[in-house]
């Protein structure tokens, strides 16, 4: 696995996995996840562009399991009613007396907000 062109100019490899189906599937991961996005106090409707923010302003790579570099679909947060999602998911604190998971609709989006949060 070479180094890739922006490990090259800035002489340092920043590289980023992303978030695999075995994290999706953890409910100790997503209670993780959902527990960091509620500490960080974004509004629902500031989510969608903090996280375009961050990854736009992220000096790495995001690489797949291979090691292989990948860009993010931000296109998957481009659904109706996104905004109740980041509500729901982000703006409230993860109950403790329950055991969190991943609806398959959304699991891209899952994905991609973890993999972002991990830079």
């Amino acid at each position: 696995m070479g180094a890739c062109a922006l490990c090259i100019i800035e002489e340092t490899c920043t590289r980023t996995p992303l978030v695999t189906d075995r994290e999706l599937a953890d409910p100790a991961f997503i209670r993780c996840l959902r527990d960091l996005c509620f500490s960080l106090n974004v509004s629902s409707y500031h989510w969608l562009d903090f996280l375009t923010d961050l990854y736009r302003d992220y000096r790495g790579c995001i690489v797949d399991e291979a090691g292989r570099t990948v860009l993010l679909d931000m296109e998957v947060f481009e659904v109706p009613h996104i905004r109740d999602w980041f509500r729901d998911f982000c703006c409230t604190p993860c109950p403790p007396n329950i055991t969190p998971y991943v609806r398959g609709e959304a699991k891209e989006r899952v994905r991609i907000l973890g993999t972002i949060l991990k830079t």
